[in-house]
This record gives C-alpha cells, sequence and structure tokens, in this order.
C-alpha cells in the first residue's frame, strides 16, 4: 500500500525511534538517541499476542474473519474489549453490506479437454452472480494497444453470447465486467499468468449491481487453455453458484477522553479475505493499532485520538466510506488527519510510506514525516502511490490529510530493493497475500512494532502541533 531528511528531526522522533527494541529487521542496530525520561514501547511480542488472538479467532471460525461471518464479528469483540479496557471510549457503529459466498462445485470444463475447478484453478469474483453456461470463448484486450479488457472498445466485433477471456487490465474488474455485458457476453474470465494453480486470489466487483453475468478470476494456466479453446472454437461449460445477501456488520470506533478541538484519527480494515485468516492483512494493522492505543492512553492521556476498525475494506472500503458519509461537515472538521495502516508485517518487506500527488492538502508533511522516523530507525523508506487501494481513499476524498505505511502484498521485490531493505529479489513481497497461508507464522513481528512505532510518533505530533496539518 505503497528520501529526503529534514534538517533536523522533531524530538519525537527520536524518542520513538530509540524505544524500538533491539535490532531492526534488516539487521542496522537501532540509532542512539536521547530517550523518553519514561518510554513505553511497542513491543512485537505484544503484536504477537494479538495476532494469536485474532489467528484463534478465524481457527474457531472456518478459518476466516469475513466481514458478515461469524469469525469478524467475534474480531471486532475482541477489539472492543482491549480498548475498553485501555479506558476509550468505544463504539460498535452498525452498517448494512452486502455479503458474498462462492458454493463449492464450481467448474471450468472443455468439449474432450480438461476441467478445472473452483479454489485452485479459478475464483468468482466477489459479488460476480451464479451461472452455467456453454459457450465458445473470445479472447479480449490482449492486443498492443488495448486495454485488457478495460476499454470498451476493446470489446470492438464481440461474438454474442461468448465466454470473454481478458488478461487483468490497469482498472478495477468491475469496469471490465461491465465492458463485457454491454457487449453481450455470458460470462467473463480474468486470467492473471503469474498466478500459479492454488495461488488464484478474488477481486471485489465493489457492488453487486450492474454484474450480471458470472466473473471469475483464473490462474495462468487455465488462461493459457482458455486461449487455445478460443482459438479452436472449442465449446466450454462453465458453472458456478454463488450467494449474495444483506448482512448487518459493525465498525469499531475508539476514542480517547481527553478534551481537544481536533481529533487525530488512526484506522485499519479488520476483516479478513474470504479465502484465508488475515493476519498480515490486517491483522498486523489491527494490532499495531491496538498497540499504538495503550502507548497513547499510558504515555499521552492529553492527545485526543480516535481508533477505527473498519469492516468491509475487502469488499470495496465499505466500512470507512460509511463512517465518513455518516458524519456532518463540522465532525469531519474536526479530523486533523487519518492515518491508515494495512499489511504491515510482510516477511520480504518493502517499507512503504503513503505519497499520492493526488492526496489532500498536508498528506505531504505526514509522507516527510513517515519517511523521516523511518530512516532514523534505520529501516528506510521508500515513498509510494498507492492509489486508492485502502481506507485513506475515503478521508482523502472529503478533504482530509491522510498518510499511511504498506509493507507490500504481490509487487515483486527489486534487485535495487534487496539490496537497500535485505529480503529476496525477484520474489513477492507477501506470498500469502489473500491466501490461506496469510497466518501468524507468516508476519513479521518486529517490523509492525516498528511500523507501530511511526504511526505513534506521527500521531504525537501532529496532536501536539510539532506538525502542522491544514
Amino acid at each position: 500500500m505503497l528520501t529526503r531528511l529534514l534538517p533536523m528531526l522533531t524530538r519525537v522522533i527520536a524518542v520513538a525511534a530509540l524505544m524500538i527494541a533491539g535490532c531492526q529487521p534488516n539487521g542496522n542496530p537501532t540509532p542512539t538517541l536521547t530517550p523518553d525520561p519514561s518510554p513505553t514501547a511497542i513491543a512485537a511480542a505484544a503484536i504477537g499476542s494479538d495476532l494469536e488472538a485474532l489467528q484463534g479467532i478465524a481457527d474457531a471460525n472456518g478459518g476466516v474473519r469475513t466481514a458478515g461471518t461469524a469469525g469478524y464479528e467475534a474480531s471486532v469483540q475482541y477489539v472492543a474489549e482491549q480498548l475498553r479496557d485501555l479506558g476509550y471510549a468505544v463504539e460498535t457503529p452498525e452498517l448494512e453490506m452486502p455479503t458474498f459466498a462462492e458454493e463449492p462445485g464450481a467448474s471450468i470444463a472443455l468439449g474432450g479437454g480438461p476441467t478445472f475447478a473452483g479454489g485452485p484453478d479459478f475464483h468468482a469474483m466477489i459479488y460476480s452472480p451464479s451461472g452455467d453456461v456453454t459457450a465458445v470463448v473470445a479472447t479480449v484486450g490482449f492486443g498492443d494497444g488495448q486495454e485488457g479488457g478495460c476499454a470498451a472498445t476493446d470489446f470492438a466485433g464481440f461474438p454474442h453470447g461468448a465466454i470473454a477471456l481478458t488478461p487483468p487490465g490497469p482498472c478495477f474488474r468491475r469496469q471490465e465486467v461491465l465492458n463485457a455485458v454491454a457487449a453481450g457476453a455470458s460470462a467473463l474470465v480474468v486470467s492473471y499468468p503469474q498466478w500459479p494453480a492454488g495461488a488464484v486470489r478474488r477481486p471485489t466487483l465493489l457492488i453487486p449491481d450492474g454484474m450480471d453475468i458470472p466473473a471469475l478470476s483464473a490462474s495462468g494456466v487455465v488462461g493459457e487453455v482458455l486461449r487455445a479453446a478460443a482459438d479452436a472454437a472449442t465449446q466450454v461449460h462453465l458453472s458456478v453458484h454463488t450467494e449474495i445477501h444483506q448482512a448487518m456488520v459493525h465498525n469499531v470506533i475508539a476514542e480517547s477522553r481527553a478534551v481537544a478541538d481536533r481529533v487525530m484519527m488512526l484506522g485499519g480494515h479488520l476483516d479478513s479475505v474470504h479465502d484465508g485468516p488475515g493476519i498480515n492483512d490486517n491483522g498486523s494493522g489491527a494490532a499495531a493499532l491496538l498497540e499504538v492505543a495503550r502507548v497513547l492512553a499510558e504515555q499521552h492521556p492529553g492527545v485526543r485520538a480516535r481508533f477505527a476498525f473498519w469492516a468491509g475494506e475487502e469488499f470495496g472500503l465499505l466500512g470507512s466510506r460509511a463512517y465518513v458519509g455518516s458524519l456532518e461537515s463540522d465532525a469531519l472538521g474536526e479530523i486533523a488527519a487519518y492515518l491508515n495502516f494495512d499489511m504491515l508485517g510482510s516477511l520480504n518487506f518493502v517499507p512503504f510510506v503513503y505519497d499520492s500527488p493526488a492526496a489532500a492538502p498536508g498528506s505531504k508533511g505526514i509522507a516527510d514525516f513517515l519517511v523521516d522516523f523511518l530512516e532514523a530507525a534505520g529501516v528506510g523508506a521508500e515513498r509510494h502511490d498507492i492509489g486508492a487501494a485502502s481506507d485513506h481513499a475515503s478521508f482523502d476524498e472529503v478533504g482530509i490529510p491522510t498518510g499511511g505505511i504498506f509493507s507490500g502484498a504481490t509487487e515483486v521485490k527489486t534487485d535495487a530493493q534487496a539490496e537497500r531493505f535485505g529480503g529476496t529479489a525477484g520474489e513477492q513481497l507477501d506470498a500469502c497475500y489473500h491466501l490461506a497461508c496469510d497466518t501468524v507464522q507468516n508476519v513479521n513481528l518486529q517490523q509492525v512494532a516498528t511500523f507501530g512505532q511511526a504511526a505513534a510518533a506521527v500521531a504525537v505530533a501532529i496532536a501536539t502541533g510539532q506538525l502542522a496539518v491544514p
């Protein structure tokens, strides 16, 4: 979710950097800086305890903590209890959202050829309808100058009733489906060349409206076979059954009891994907937020801070959008800034700092502060424009300054990144992103603690006026 040093770091950076225990994951020692008289560290062990709790919740609830499931509501109860014990005023506002499930037994079968199974070989995208289709395949968006089905012109001459096969284009998958529907396709399959069997992810179509044909994400092998079927005009049978229904879910909103005109807000999503327990994505962000809440309550009781744990991010930022949409202009004006923490513990990490040219005024200063903090801590940082890929987008859209840190997902680490930050070039930053292996065993706890310390530092800096935002 993806340097420039200021002439002098603020005192709060130095204090917080010292509080990071031990050596950093890249082997560099923590710089010797002047300590606070009574520092309280964000420890990797505390992060691990929270992640073990979330893992246990997933294990007891079918291996997931997806919004709309018992695993998610148990996660809500866990974080709300932790925050109440710290003295925060906690609310769990309700929102209604469409939930989604794919039933077992989905298949793609070629006449006289192989059969592929839902799960290892492909998934129905979130909010895909059911479908039972037999048709030929037509390829879309693979040619030079085409956009992978993202442009309506990619579908020029598309044979009505065919199954559309596209590569992943530079747009939301929803746009590809809308274009396929308009062209008369009976189904859409998006093949990801880099995904092997067993590592197929499930994109979201954001909302069910207009999704009138089954839409599948598939492995590279499925794509190769379907392209050959298209060339041979082979009939393909595609069958998938999904369920979409409305459910009530909860955000968790906790605020300190300090009195101030403006509030510093920090958040991250609490829900997992449909296909794993979501311990890095985004138990890591939730655990870091709980520890930041503890540090602020114990060390900075005068800071007015608000913590948010969002529902439905994996469906399309539903929880944060509902919250922002519920606030009147005066309440929006109270929020000094919003910091987002989504995926902090990727094993082959790059320390990305949100830095988007389109972010609301004041966001650039937050990015500069975080980069300076991570450089001072010996971790380093790389600026990254993550667009609208997480819940900060809900605040950006209403002009609230935003910032955040991200350790990487399916991005492949470059040689330059490996040389600077360690890890393995040529491999994904998080090989378990959106998969069942996103467990507590596959999280870099020390890195989560380091990023949590950065969050605490910037929150205090903004709340105390050391870092000015509009």
